[in-house]
């Protein structure tokens, strides 16, 4: 099978300068999946890639595919043409994911991803909101910055609508703080949800055909600094599920979510009164850099047999749960001497 992989600073060029994309880890994420496939056997490998990224390693069989801004989206277009299936790796904001995923589509080539309809409803948190509220599921009220809103709130989170990681997320007291800082931003979009206390986690989910399997139950590192959140990494499989209440709350967002196939992450906060869901991503996430070190399989070879063969090929029971960290410093710090050694 020829796989494309679509990064999203190729083609589509408001991806990498807008700040609710900022958020979005795709060089950690490019790496472990490049080295989760070829451990796949999948020998044809294509990435269309700025040179302005730097250099990255190259495993035996993968094409890196140089472009440039006037031809991007003919660069795009051509390579999804020559491929069999094709792996998005783009953030939801700006609308980016679901284009590249419609663009697959239109093309009648397998899309190793969320389904556009889903992507539509998941890159919106308010959206997500109110769809995860009105199957019943605990999750952070979110509104826009001219409702009206509850007086009882000691603290408010602003933050970009289709924000990827902590893209432009900040924390006001009180509320007109807050909506002062939205009056000024030449950016909008910003919606409003209450501060909850509590311990930052994720889940990192494959699902398809019906089925889903949680890989992991990852504990978040966020700092928060001048009033900004910053997301630090996590260790992955560093929270337990004994009772299965994490697997239980996974199906019924999945559930809730139409369309929702292939990599899905759920980050929630874990509270003294049971996990209150945060916001769904509809496709990769930060945590699958430690996802194959720390369940001793390969998440993509499991994608890959559940679309070839209609099941994951490993079971719950032949998976490890290992603590892995992935620390987004030390990516950055060794990233930026790779660069240097290269240049």
């Amino acid at each position: 099978m020829k796989i494309f992989i679509c990064q999203h600073a190729c083609g589509m060029p408001m991806a990498g300068t807008t700040s609710s994309a900022a958020g979005f880890r795709g060089e950690i994420m490019l790496r472990a999946l490049l080295a989760d496939i070829t451990r796949a056997g999948q020998s044809q490998v294509s990435v269309l890639r700025d040179p302005s990224l730097g250099f990255i390693d190259q495993p035996n069989g993968t094409s890196i595919i140089p472009w440039r801004h006037q031809d991007a989206m003919e660069k795009v277009d051509q390579c999804i043409r020559e491929a069999d299936a094709i792996w998005p790796l783009a953030p939801e904001s700006n609308g980016v994911l679901e284009s590249i995923s419609r663009r697959v589509l239109l093309h009648n080539k397998v899309l190793l991803g969320c389904r556009p309809a889903a992507i539509h409803l998941t890159g919106s948190k308010f959206r997500t909101s109110r769809a995860l509220r009105a199957a019943g599921i605990a999750a952070v009220p979110t509104y826009h910055a001219h409702s009206p809103l509850p007086s009882d709130t000691h603290a408010w989170v602003v933050k970009p609508d289709d924000g990827a990681g902590c893209s432009d997320t900040r924390i006001f007291s009180p509320l007109e703080a807050a909506r002062k800082w939205i009056a000024v931003q030449k950016s909008g979009g910003y919606v409003l949800q209450p501060y909850i206390s509590g311990r930052p986690c994720s889940l990192s989910v494959l699902c398809g055909n019906g089925d889903l399997v949680l890989l992991g139950c990852n504990d978040q590192r966020v700092a928060v600094s001048d009033n900004q959140f910053h997301d630090m990494g996590s260790t992955v499989n560093g929270i337990e599920d004994d009772s299965g209440e994490l697997e239980r709350l996974t199906r019924r967002v999945i559930s809730a979510l139409p369309d929702m196939w292939g990599y899905v992450g759920i980050d929630f906060i874990r509270t003294d009164q049971g996990p209150v869901v945060l916001e769904v991503n509809p496709r990769m996430t930060l945590s699958h850099a430690g996802l194959h070190a720390s369940i001793g399989a390969n998440p993509v070879e499991m994608l890959l047999a559940m679309l070839r063969d209609g099941h994951w090929g490993v079971s719950k029971h032949q998976m490890s749960r290992r603590q892995v960290s992935v620390d987004v410093n030390a990516y950055q710090y060794h990233a930026q001497a790779a660069s240097t050694v290269e240049g």
